[in-house]
């Protein structure tokens, strides 16, 4: 079996911390984040929203919480059930909260905190949903759908880092990368764009490592052969999936 060499495209400084512990267990990992965060002009309406009240917050991302967190400065968090999407950004609004954090059973992603029975009735209920700007609208529409008043708060934005595709693709075949880690839909078609046309083919010939049966059902509609699910975004559990 052919032992993965790995492309971490994950946020900085995720993409380093990642590709430093699998090189430390023997998996050679090369970090290049193509995305950075940065504030959204939303980030300083943060005092209006939180102004109602609302009955259900629910965070999508661990940069969700570290930029509502930043951005609600001394003021505290509301009186409300909170919820999130897995468990590292349950872990996240634990510790920013102090308060209980709701997660999903077993599909960390919006279908699976869809299925929690405290969201299926919730008619009349005012929900504040906290994540970046853009995305999915699964969980607002079905949220709304299912009698809810849902809103946003989008304090970040995912923003296209500049780069060399050319000069980066010689770099990693010439590294003899095998595999690519993957954490949303967004990256991996954003990998495309980096990526010469050209050098599709050799692309598509590496395999896509993602936590969701969602973003490698994508990658194989998009001509990749090999996806695999990875059992969660942390990094232990990746780190354990390679050993």
């Amino acid at each position: 079996m052919t032992k993965a060499r790995l492309l971490i495209t994950r946020f900085a400084p995720h993409a380093v911390r990642l590709s430093n512990l699998l090189n430390a267990q023997g998996t050679a990992a090369f970090a290049q984040p193509l995305l950075e965060v940065k504030q959204t002009a939303d980030f300083n309406d943060i005092r209006v929203l939180f102004a109602d009240r609302y009955d259900y917050i629910i965070a999508v991302s661990p940069n969700a919480v570290d930029y509502t967190k930043l951005a609600l400065g001394d003021n505290p968090w509301p009186d409300a059930s909170y919820f999130a999407v897995g468990k590292g950004t349950q872990a996240r609004l634990t510790s920013a909260t102090g308060k209980s954090v709701s997660i999903p059973d077993k599909r960390y992603d919006s279908e699976g905190l869809l299925a929690l029975p405290y969201l299926s009735n919730i008619q009349g209920k005012r929900i504040l949903i906290l994540r970046g700007l853009g995305g999915r609208e699964l969980l607002s529409e079905t949220l709304t759908a299912r009698g809810a008043v849902v809103e946003y708060y989008q304090p970040y934005q995912r923003v296209a880092i500049e780069l060399s595709g050319p000069l980066l693709t010689e770099k990693w075949q010439q590294l003899n990368i095998n595999g690519v880690i993957i954490s949303s839909v967004e990256l991996l078609e954003r990998l495309l764009v980096v990526v010469p046309e050209v050098e599709h083919k050799w692309l598509k010939s590496l395999t896509i490592y993602a936590p969701s049966k969602r973003i490698t059902a994508h990658a194989v509609s998009l001509g990749w052969s090999a996806a695999e699910v990875l059992p969660g975004i942390s990094d232990q559990k990746i780190v354990d999936y390679f050993k």
